[in-house]
């Protein structure tokens, strides 16, 4: 909330809290040229709704009241929590946007009481915008912490790929996948067919894609994701993952590059990673009718074993120098 500069405001806000039974637990007041913005973590009981609450606050004499629902963790110190989130980022490789989301509290609220929709753009150092939206209002201090993080880590350099997409450079690239493909596999998934998702998933897949899948498709638990980038566009993308005792990899090449040895590309790179894993074999995955995955197992220069299981095929090939042919 906002309150003008004015004495005995915020002793008003306090009283009128303390006789509705809304606990104050925790507060901090921030200058601007408007007044105070006094950042309070309150507990209430179930019947409190946000609207309510903000309704309570502006009868008080706040202004500009905004509620978000919390938790504990809330009543943490707010800039040791910021920190912390800057560490992750530039120390643990973290994700700059999804350590926003978590700390800005961006999943929908439990109520359906909340009274808008915002809008957080956040400026890169490339000038670039990253955009966060949420169900209820971003505080004046809320946006200022943001930007002060990303602005911070942008420093770093710790907002950009680690390999920097280049539209100078039309030959494809296999690498490993980082936090920053996210959006790249998202906008590959909305680019594919029916068919070609299907062919990959094996069941019909919603788009558009959601952050959560999009995370895992780059950083699988346990696993290493590859991406085929061309110029700046990421055209094929696949998984190498451990299943019990097994490593299978599945992959997705869209359909304009199909039949162009993207999909070669990305068999050869898994059964190289896979090998210097010291795997024994490898296990490419697929539906029944995908006969490509066939062909781009052969034209990587490996020897595979086929079997069906159900709708799916399995196309197993040995690691050691038995599967691979003398022209690989």
């Amino acid at each position: 909330m906002t309150l003008p500069d004015r004495p005995g405001l915020l002793a008003q806000v306090a009283t009128a809290c303390g006789g509705a039974g809304v606990n104050i637990l925790a507060m901090q007041v921030f200058r601007t040229e408007a007044g105070a913005v006094d950042e309070l973590v309150v507990e209430a009981d179930d019947a409190w709704g946000d609207v309510d609450l903000a309704a309570l606050i502006e009868g008080a004499g706040g202004v500009a009241v905004a509620v978000t629902r919390t938790d504990e963790a809330d009543l943490d110190d707010a800039p040791t929590r910021y920190l912390r989130a800057v560490h992750d980022v530039i120390e643990g490789g973290q994700d700059v946007e999804l350590v926003l989301r978590e700390l800005l509290r961006t999943q929908p609220p439990d109520v359906a009481d909340y009274t808008g929709h915002d809008v957080l753009d956040l400026r890169r150092r490339d000038g670039s915008v990253l955009r966060i939206s949420r169900a209820v209002p971003f505080t004046p201090v809320e946006r200022a912490r943001a930007q002060a993080l990303l602005s911070l880590v942008s420093d770093a350099g710790m907002d950009v790929p680690l390999i920097a997409p280049s539209a100078f450079q039309p030959v494809p690239m296999v690498r490993e996948a980082t936090l920053a493909d996210i959006e790249a596999v998202s906008a590959l998934h909305g680019r594919c067919s029916v068919e070609t998702l299907y062919a990959r998933y094996q069941t019909p897949l919603r788009l558009p894609m959601t952050t959560r899948l999009a995370r895992r498709l780059v950083a699988p638990d346990g696993g290493i994701a590859l991406v085929v980038q061309v110029g700046l566009s990421v055209v094929g993308h696949g998984v190498l993952e451990q299943h019990g005792d097994d490593w299978t990899f599945q992959l997705i090449v869209e359909d304009a590059w199909q039949s162009r040895g993207i999909g070669t590309r990305l068999v050869r790179e898994a059964a190289e990673r896979a090998r210097g894993l010291g795997l024994s074999q490898l296990t490419f995955v697929s539906a029944g009718a995908n006969d490509s995955m066939l062909r781009g197992v052969g034209a990587a220069g490996l020897v595979a074993r086929v079997e069906r299981h159900g709708d799916l095929v399995h196309v197993t090939v040995p690691l050691g120098p038995a599967g691979w042919t003398a022209s690989a």
